[in-house]
């Protein structure tokens, strides 16, 4: 399959969904190879958690392996090679079927930081060297919306503990049990392993409140496809294909259940769940539990925001942080085509600058009956201690909907919920033992048009919290034209005021695009930065790569894009 394309299960699902026009502005981000200038290779290296789709091509099942390891059991030996070590793999069974030219999918997942990656290929003759097993051709690669993803953090197997537990018993059935349905019902994340014959294998996450997967019979599982990025990989193999892999992982007990059998997308909506316009019904063939497979263990840190309500399972306490009523109190013209929009809610926040709010809004003319947008906090004057305003600057969008009503239809008192306030793109942290924040010695800010929004709450929050003498900033800013400026005034006032503030303004028609050569000039220091950038999702490629050549390491390079 060209990365530039779908197959033809991809569009007919694109179709009915009616995503083809963002499926293919998103289908530049596919690539027929990894990229190490971007980082993806030591992405990979750092997971102790991956998911790995087989497909028997003799039995026609699908399987999916939760890969339970170390850094370093996932290696990109180059950008199209991918090496997997045995020592991760809790269930070698699979190493039976799989071949030269097995398809397969890798899927590594980051649960802290929301970050997946997926990976699709075939495997290839691997040199035995005891360690390695598995050798993943890439045949294409594509980083993944990370809506749904419930944030984990890994307490891993203490010093001296297998990983694996080779003691644990793998039981074999073609039903669920009692036992195991109450298993399925307690689960808020699944992987679910698909397959197009002739195109390749598939691995991908599905994530939301604990009951949003359905025990319809001891034979069959149902769950709700919410709004994702309109690509449709899953659901475009299995339009084309109806066999599939579905396991799930108890991170409490580090105990799983791995199913194959066959799917079918059922586009009809009933109702019967809340933000969904489809769903997808799973029948097993068969199954294998096996209990306290690994001895890693992780620590819920909190659902998406984006989750919707379970029918039956949420109760909203109102001493909670989230659900909120968020009501707008002001709106301030930025320019033209940007405007700050100010929401105030009941209860205090605390929130780091950098940190984005998620809002649902309701019965818009012209939409969906709920649509789900984010967009970054760019007040945080009172953040870390709890602040019950909050800032977003909006910039308008060709047809983008929600944007749109905002400028042209909001007014003063209009209330909107707000599910969440999450993000990891900040520089800040609040140290554990005094309680107060802490910025790098040296911060490097990069945004393009509406990407400012970050970076200058950030700034705010470094003056807001009187740490402009804690750090040296170079904060680089490129817009198409002058008239597309927001808080420049402020911006050039503070780079007077602060001791180490560095601002740079490029307007590109009047100076061009930024290269790595002129990048290199504004930069001093780059082992030293800890980069931020936010922009279009070319720009922010572009400049992780000039940034990472020009010795910026690349695990301080920190992106933000909402393009999903």
């Amino acid at each position: 399959m060209s990365v530039s394309t779908y197959h033809p299960g991809e569009l007919s699902a694109q179709d009915k969904a009616g995503t083809k026009g963002v499926a293919a502005e998103l289908a530049a981000g596919m690539r027929s190879t990894l990229s190490f200038a971007s980082g993806h290779g030591m992405f990979l290296a750092a997971q102790s958690f991956a998911a790995l789709a087989s497909v028997d091509l003799k039995s026609e099942s699908v399987w999916v392996t939760p890969l339970f390891g170390q850094p370093g059991d996932l290696a990109a030996i180059s950008e199209k090679e991918i090496a997997i070590s045995r020592d991760c793999i809790p269930n070698l069974d699979i190493l039976n079927f799989i071949e030269p030219g097995t398809p397969l999918s890798l899927l590594g997942i980051d649960l802290k930081r929301r970050i997946r990656h997926r990976i699709n290929g075939y495997a290839i003759a691997a040199e035995d060297n005891g360690k390695h097993s598995i050798d993943l051709q890439v045949v294409e690669y594509t980083p993944n919306c990370p809506k749904y993803i419930n944030r984990r953090d890994i307490i891993p197997a203490s010093d001296g503990t297998p990983t694996l537990n080779k003691d644990a018993e793998a039981e074999a059935r073609t039903e669920l049990t009692a036992d195991d349905q109450i298993f399925v019902r307690n689960m808020d994340t699944l992987w679910i392993g698909s397959y197009a014959p002739g195109v390749g294998a598939d691995c991908n996450h599905r994530g939301g409140k604990p009951g949003f997967i359905r025990v319809v019979s001891p034979s069959t599982i149902e769950w709700p496809e919410y709004r994702g990025n309109g690509m449709f990989f899953t659901s475009g193999n299995l339009e084309s294909y109806d066999r599939a892999g579905v396991t799930l992982v108890d991170f409490e007990s580090g105990s799983m259940i791995q199913m194959t059998g066959k799917a079918r997308v059922d586009w009809d909506h009933d109702g019967s769940y809340e933000g969904a316009s489809r769903k997808i019904v799973f029948h097993i063939t068969s199954l294998v539990r096996t209990n306290k497979v690994t001895n890693h263990r992780w620590k819920r840190l909190g659902y998406s925001p984006y989750n919707p309500a379970v029918s039956g399972t949420d109760i909203t306490n109102s001493e909670s942080d989230f659900p909120q009523v968020a009501t707008l109190a002001k709106i301030v013209d930025e320019n033209a085509s940007v405007k700050t929009f100010r929401f105030i809610v009941p209860r205090r926040i605390a929130f780091l600058p950098g940190q984005y709010a998620t809002f649902e809004f309701g019965n818009l003319p012209g939409c969906e009956p709920i649509e789900v947008r984010t967009w970054t906090l760019s007040e945080t004057s009172n953040s870390i201690n709890g602040d019950n305003t909050l800032d977003i600057t909006v910039k308008r969008m060709p047809n983008g909907l929600v944007t749109n009503w905002l400028h042209d239809h909001a007014k003063i008192g209009v209330e909107v919920k707000l599910l969440g306030i999450q993000g990891e793109m900040t520089p800040l942290t609040i140290d554990e033992n005094t309680q107060n924040p802490i910025v790098p010695e040296h911060l490097l800010l990069l945004s393009a048009g509406i990407g400012i929004t970050p970076n200058l709450a950030m700034v705010r929050g470094i003056g807001a919290f009187l740490l402009q003498d804690k750090t040296k900033i170079t904060m680089i800013h490129i817009e198409r034209n002058e008239q597309n400026l927001i808080a420049q005034s402020e911006l050039l006032r503070r780079s007077k005021e602060y001791p180490n503030f560095n601002y740079t303004t490029l307007i590109s028609n009047r100076d061009g695009r930024l290269t790595k050569e002129s990048l290199a000039n504004l930069v001093s220091n780059a082992a030293d930065q800890h980069a931020y950038i936010c922009g279009p999702t070319q720009f922010m490629r572009d400049m992780t790569e000039y940034l990472a050549a020009i010795g910026v390491p690349i695990e301080k390079i920190y992106t933000e894009s909402f393009t999903f």
